[in-house]
């Protein structure tokens, strides 16, 4: 477009000076240098005849057409004297002479012929001189012809060549508008590649899209069944080691058990790190905030991790500049997940002095109106290099220490902490030098909240857990027996079905006061039976159901309380999580059988 407008430019200039070329000639015409110059010639000759005519007649005629033959002289002189194309007759030497004897002789001949009586012997001179004047007029008029022609043919060499000039110009544009149609043709063809390459890119892209969903699903539905798989055995294993460790046994006897337990414990963490590893990956971790008093959630971590703490003689520390009575609108278990990730590492690399969690309240920097909570775990631990700290939050990352060797670990913690702290807002910092411990700093929104109001009291009517009759639906025959056991020794009533089928026949018939469903079982799962459970007539529907899975997804957590559920328990189930929920369960006014 630019060449194009500059050869625009350039054609309009040379169209101008064109136009400024034919006005010049129509101004300067060639008759205004010929014509003066052959009528000049023409009364030359005239007044040159009336000498010649007044002179030889006898007696000599009147004077007044010769003095008439002189005034047109001297007008026709001026009049190529005047004339715009004169100029260029003038500047040629002979015409110039020519002229200059003209006007020489001509006040000679006006003082001659127009006296009283001219003097013919003078008049005789005077014709003589302009006979041979006459030779050089009829010059100047072939010269002018000459000059003429010389004028014409320059001027139309300057307009062929501005023509040429124009029609190059326009051959330039014509060639240039060509490439330019023939690069827009071409620019054309490659968008259409260009959009035909894209629409085939977009199909594979959805393509890829199904496929990774597909196997998206699939690896969601792989560690649902491996969870599932892996804590339902576990579920037997934690259950029964803990019973066998409440039962009477030897000092080295209780020693072997609780070395076991510690052992599943710790194969147990680590599954659960890989299943949130997992879960974060795809996004199936979502924060549930809740009203959370932390300063009661903060002492309950420290009472968690003090034992530990003691084992290997170290001061747990908890530091909390809150008032009791905040309350924030946090995920309390997301929480206590980082928390005690962040404590056990601090303890686990620590060999003496000790570990401290101080909790505070921040300022936002800048002019940013949220608070933060800030809570931070210091160690006097063995601390961390440069060089370390750059791919501490890596997944699969490990410490190169002694101590790392001997406690062992997958890596994953301080990853999923990270992630965990971001869903929620916040973030991990942590300072440190080697040999001079660490702090690890967790930032998360502070969002204040009403607290919630008080429970009400069971009134008197409530029933002790030994009077509960409970329907127990569990396909593993360990767990059967476990959860059977426990419910025993709880003086609870026990019916037993092995799978969801089965289950739904026995609430038909009979009303029971708590239903423990476990989500995978053959027939009919958990859920399927929760739901025709729901669907049967009062009072039968009412009965409270508390779901048992291996599957510890969000999205198992929202199918079980859309089904119905009101309570979900995680394999392997503790006693301690039984009991609580047996307790909730009988504060509540005895049901109407």
């Amino acid at each position: 477009a630019a060449t194009l407008a500059l050869l625009m430019s350039g054609l309009l200039v040379f169209e101008l000076s064109q136009r400024q070329a034919l006005i010049e000639r129509q101004r300067m015409r060639v008759d205004s240098i010929t014509a003066p110059a052959f009528l000049l010639d023409r009364e030359v000759l005239r007044f040159s005849a009336a000498l010649r005519a007044w002179r030889l007649q006898d007696p000599a005629p009147p004077l007044d057409e010769l003095r008439l033959r002189l005034d047109i002289l001297f007008s026709k002189i001026a009049v190529l004297r005047d004339s715009r194309g004169s100029k260029a007759l003038l500047d040629e030497t002979q015409a110039a002479s020519t002229l200059d004897a003209l006007e020489t002789i001509l006040p000679e001949a006006d003082g001659l012929i127009f006296a009283p009586k001219p003097d013919v012997a003078a008049v005789r001179n005077l014709s003589a001189r302009f006979e041979q004047l006459q030779v050089n007029s009829q010059a100047l008029g072939n010269q002018a012809d000459l000059i003429s022609s010389k004028l014409l043919e320059s001027q139309t060499q300057a307009l062929l060549r501005q023509n040429t000039q124009i029609i190059g110009l326009t051959i330039a544009q014509l060639s240039l508008l060509l490439v330019a149609i023939l690069g827009l043709l071409w620019r054309h063809r490659n968008q259409q590649r260009e959009q035909q390459a894209l629409r085939e890119l977009n199909q594979a892209l959805v393509i890829a899209q199904g496929d990774a969903e597909r196997a998206n699903r699939g690896k969601s539905v792989f560690l649902a069944n491996m969870s599932h798989e892996l804590r339902t055995p576990f579920n037997g294993i934690m259950g029964w080691l803990e019973i066998l460790e409440q039962s009477p046994l030897q000092a080295d006897q209780r020693a072997w058990v609780r070395t076991i337990r510690n052992s599943a414990k710790h194969l147990l963490q680590l599954l659960n790190d890989i299943l949130d590893t997992s879960a974060l990956e795809s996004g199936k971790i979502k924060i549930r905030k809740e009203p959370t008093n932390v300063v009661a959630l903060l002492r309950e971590v420290e009472a968690l991790m003090q034992p530990l703490a003691h084992n290997k003689q170290l001061q747990l520390q908890l530091a909390c500049d809150l008032p009791e009575t905040l309350w924030l609108s946090v995920d309390p278990t997301r929480l206590r997940q980082i928390l005690i990730n962040l404590a056990n590492n601090a303890i686990k690399f620590t060999e003496q002095g000790l570990v401290r969690i101080r909790a505070t309240r921040r300022a936002a920097p800048g002019p940013a109106s949220e608070d933060w909570l800030e809570i931070a775990v210091c160690d006097t631990g063995t601390g961390i290099d440069e060089h370390e700290l750059k791919a501490l939050f890596q997944r699969f990352h490990q410490i190169q220490n002694h101590l790392s060797r001997s406690h062992g670990g997958a890596g994953l913690g301080l990853q999923i902490s990270l992630s965990l702290a971001r869903l929620m807002g916040g973030d991990i910092q942590v300072q440190s030098m080697a040999g001079q411990g660490s702090t690890f700093t967790l930032q998360v929104p502070l969002e204040p909240v009403d607290a919630p109001q008080s429970p009400i009291a069971a009134p008197d009517s409530a029933r002790a857990p030994g009077q509960l009759d409970v329907l127990v639906a569990e396909d593993n025959v360990v767990n059967q027996q476990f959860i059977c056991a426990v419910l025993a020794r709880m003086g609870c009533q026990v019916t037993l079905c092995e799978n969801g089928a089965d289950a739904l026949h026995a609430a038909r018939g009979h009303v029971f006061d708590l239903v423990l469903m476990d989500i995978h079982m053959p027939v009919m799962d958990g859920l399927q039976a929760t739901r025709g459970i729901r669907a049967l007539p009062a009072p039968m529907n009412a009965v409270p159901i508390f779901a048992i899975t291996a599957d510890v997804f969000e999205d198992t957590r929202e199918k079980a309380i859309h089904a119905g559920v009101n309570r979900l328990l995680t394999k392997p189930l503790a006693l301690q999580a039984l009991r609580e929920a047996l307790a909730d369960l009988t504060a509540r006014p005895a049901q109407a059988h």
